[in-house]
């Protein structure tokens, strides 16, 4: 699994939910997968080359893991990484590739809440409102956006995002 994930998202919550994807992936396949996660996949003193290559890690991954958390739908890398995946091949492929968690937190009092539409917030992208932590590296990245077209980038984003809502297994997984 490519793991694509804000790191601004509550970690217990992925982490419980990485825990049983991994446990689901053993009874099926009699091993535990592999995930690809950014932070020990690229070496961090030579970020620049190590993500010149991210559209090869993306690809090389039979599955995108999307981990779609409360900031999820405003980070740029993350748009980026589905933005990636949808580039090299026919659209239905790429988002068959797609297993998804809406992580949302357990109200308090333990009963399912509403909480925000997340997959709504995908499916309404503009590439305007997302942002990197680092100014440098979100420069660089509207630099090729623009390249490609924002309306093109907002429209890949905000047409996986519809998909994913027709889904019946994109229902928020309350953790």
């Amino acid at each position: 699994f490519f793991m694509s994930h804000s790191w601004h998202d509550d970690a217990e919550i992925k982490w419980k939910h990485l825990c049983r994807v991994a446990n689901e992936f053993h009874k099926q396949h009699g091993r535990f997968p592999t995930f690809w996660l950014d932070k020990v996949c690229i070496d961090q003193d030579n970020i620049t080359d190590g993500l010149k290559v991210l559209c090869v890690n993306v690809m090389a991954c039979r599955k995108v893991l999307v981990l779609c958390g409360a900031t999820y739908p405003q980070r740029l890398w993350c748009a980026w990484e589905l933005f990636t995946l949808f580039s090299f091949q026919r659209h239905e492929v790429a988002q068959a590739r797609v297993e998804l968690a809406v992580l949302q937190p357990a109200p308090e009092g333990g009963g399912p809440g509403p909480g925000r539409d997340l997959l709504a917030e995908l499916a309404a992208f503009d590439v305007a409102r997302a942002h990197c932590y680092d100014p440098n590296e979100e420069a660089k990245l509207r630099s090729v956006i623009g390249a490609v077209s924002e309306r093109k980038f907002n429209e890949s984003i905000q047409r996986l995002g519809r998909e994913l809502q027709r889904r019946s297994h994109a229902r928020p997984v309350v953790v």
